[in-house]
């Protein structure tokens, strides 16, 4: 199946290699997403980042070396155009507030169907905020107070 032209380029950020692999393949069945990368730690993910300048990186927010916080944090200070998407299995409303903070522009659980994650993705490449249902009253709470 022949990409887009202007296919959103994916950078995934995972430690977790089957779940890699599995989320790659789902990506790379659609038309209009193309996987330009993989990285296994924080670290990895900032230098590929930096080096293939994705569209769009899905990042885990549990890696080794440095979290995705850090790796959040890290692309805010560098002004990295690239829109970050949490993909996580936590459910800890102060780990998504804090995403949100350092500049995550969605966050998709790990246990959400398929086809949120692919609609996130495509949200978020066009500039809108994209937060999994489950988790926006938490998130917006928790914003508001602050």
């Amino acid at each position: 199946m022949a990409k887009a032209r202007t296919a959103i380029r994916v950078l995934l950020a995972d430690d977790h290699a089957i779940f890699r692999e599995g989320l790659r393949k789902l990506l790379e069945a659609e038309e209009d997403i193309s996987v330009v990368g993989e990285a296994r730690t924080g670290s990895e993910c900032v230098a590929l980042v930096d080096k293939l300048k994705p569209d769009v990186l899905l990042l885990d927010l549990k890696m080794p070396e440095k979290d995705g916080l850090a790796v959040l944090s890290d692309l805010g200070e560098k002004n990295n155009p690239t829109k970050a998407v949490v993909l996580t299995a936590s459910e800890d409303e102060r780990d998504f507030v804090e995403a949100v903070r350092r500049g995550a522009r969605g966050i998709v659980l790990k246990q959400a169907p398929s086809e949120l994650l692919l609609e996130g993705i495509r949200k978020v490449h066009r500039g809108e905020v994209w937060i999994d249902q489950r988790v926006t009253a938490g998130v917006m709470k928790a914003v508001a107070e602050a």
